[in-house]
């Protein structure tokens, strides 16, 4: 008994924590390809060295573009009913995002449920950008990073009508939206905060077709940014 009291019966660190603020910002680091862009204004030191060496110890300075972070990122995220439990740890990953400076650029829109014919910038006044005029306008190198729990009826997804909002109808089923943004933006990953235990609804099934889904969460995270750098344009 004492023998099996006093083991070393150790975890390991759990990395399925729910996310921080700090922790996002992180995860959002990794998030970089590097390309040299601009005037040679960065001093080159190897090559300094090796002209130098090349040219009888005489000084030639060798200077380059910077390297800079080509990513562009768009976040989409899902407010309202079913996400308003996970409403902090949505609002920490967006400000995380937001903050971030290392990004070449920006934009981040909602929806609720599932994105149809607009993306909103401002959800109580309804005031958004159409979904075709974004999409038509960002070029195939944008990441796209969508959140949400992807837990909806079936018609939702699958119907015109589908959005169950008195005042809008939408004319094209939310899931020809989803594969027009799959389409356009084939870096594109969705985070959905709910444990993947709870990912057999119909709605998420078929969305899971469209995009790698993965929990939000430490791991989650780090693999989806991930995914994101292997996928090719």
């Amino acid at each position: 008994a004492l023998q099996v009291a006093g083991r070393r019966g150790f975890r390991n660190l759990r990395h399925d924590r729910v996310l921080d603020l700090r922790q996002i910002g992180v995860a959002l680091r990794k998030l970089r390809l590097f390309a040299r862009e601009g005037a040679a204004e960065e001093l080159d030191i190897d090559a300094s060295i090796d002209g130098t060496a090349r040219n009888a110890g005489e000084i030639e300075l060798v200077f380059r573009p910077p390297r800079k972070n080509r990513v562009k990122l768009l976040l989409l995220m899902d407010v309202g009913g079913s996400m308003t439990p996970h409403t902090r740890v949505v609002e920490q990953l967006f400000s995380a995002a937001h903050q971030a400076t290392h990004f070449r650029a920006f934009r981040h829109y909602y929806f609720h449920n599932c994105p149809y014919e607009t993306l909103f910038v401002e959800m109580v006044r309804r005031r958004g950008e159409p979904t075709a005029h974004l999409l038509d306008n960002l070029d195939r190198e944008w990441f796209c990073v969508i959140v949400g729990d992807a837990a909806m009826a079936p018609h939702e997804l699958l119907y015109p009508g589908g959005s169950n909002d008195y005042f809008h109808y939408n004319e094209r089923p939310g899931i020809d939206w989803l594969r027009r943004i799959a389409g356009r933006l084939p870096r594109t990953v969705w985070l959905n905060p709910d444990p993947p235990a709870y990912w057999s609804a119909q709605s998420t099934r078929l969305i899971r077709e469209l995009f790698p889904m993965f929990p939000l969460t430490l791991d989650g995270l780090d693999e989806a940014i991930a995914e994101l750098k292997r996928c090719r344009v």
